[in-house]
C-alpha cells in the first residue's frame, strides 16, 4: 500500500552525483593520488587499486596511493583541505535514516521516538528541496491485512508530525510494508517492539 505525491520544483532539479564519495582523485602539482576517506558515521571502507600490475589496498581513512608509482602515502587533514577543499564542499548531502517506533496496536509513538520528530524536522530544514520517503511497518501480531493498514496510518502519522518541515519538499512518498520486510524476523503472530516502526528517508 503506497502513496505518491510529487512536487515540481521551479529550478533545476539537484544534481545527482552517481559516484562513491569514498575515494577522491587529485591533480596536484606535485603528484596525483587516490586517498581513502571516513563515512559520514566514522566507518571507513576499503578500496584496491591495481596499477601497474601492482595492487594495494587502502583501509584506513587518510591512506594514499600516488598514482605515478611511487607507492603509498598517509594524507594529513591539511592536505586534504588543500587538495579536496572544493569538491567536498561541492557535495550533495549524504541521505538522512530515523527510525521512530510505536507503541502496540496503534499510531502512538515510544516516549523515546516522540523527541526525535523534531531532531528530524531541523534536519530537514536544512535541505532547500529534500525527497522523503515514509515507510511504515508492523510486528507480525494480527493478520496481514490490518497490519498493511495500520503500518500506513503509522507512516501518515509521521508525516502529519513533519508537516511545516515537508513544505519545500520536492517529492514525498508514504507507503505501507505492514507486517513484510521485519527489522527482526519472528514467527507470524509475534510482538516485536523494534518491527513496530516508521522508517523515514530524507535525500
Amino acid at each position: 500500500m503506497m502513496e505518491h505525491r510529487e512536487r515540481r520544483p521551479t529550478h533545476a532539479p539537484q544534481r545527482v552525483l552517481a559516484a562513491i564519495a569514498l575515494t577522491l582523485l587529485a591533480g596536484c602539482a606535485q603528484r596525483s593520488y587516490v586517498v581513502l576517506l571516513e563515512e559520514a558515521d566514522g566507518t571507513t571502507g576499503q578500496v584496491i587499486v591495481t596499477q601497474t600490475g601492482t595492487t594495494a589496498v587502502l583501509n584506513e581513512a587518510g591512506q594514499g596511493l600516488a598514482l605515478d608509482g611511487n607507492g603509498a602515502l598517509t594524507v594529513p587533514a591539511a592536505r586534504l583541505e588543500r587538495d579536496f577543499g572544493a569538491a567536498l564542499a561541492a557535495q550533495p548531502a549524504l541521505p538522512l535514516r530515523f527510525v521512530f517506533n510505536f507503541e502496540p496496536g496503534g499510531t502512538s509513538l515510544t516516549r523515546e521516538s516522540k523527541p526525535r520528530i523534531a531532531e528530524l524536522a531541523r534536519a530537514m530544514r536544512a535541505r532547500p528541496v529534500p525527497d522523503v520517503s515514509i515507510v511504515g511497518h508492523t510486528d507480525r501480531a494480527g493478520d496481514d491485512r490490518t497490519n498493511e493498514q495500520l503500518g500506513l496510518e503509522r507512516a501518515r502519522t509521521v508525516e502529519a508530525l513533519l508537516a511545516d518541515a515537508l513544505k519545500p519538499a520536492v517529492a514525498i512518498t508514504v507507503a505501507s510494508h505492514g507486517e513484510r520486510n521485519p527489522l527482526v524476523p519472528t514467527a507470524d503472530g509475534v510482538a516485536e517492539a523494534r518491527n513496530r516502526r516508521v522508517e523515514v528517508t530524507v535525500r
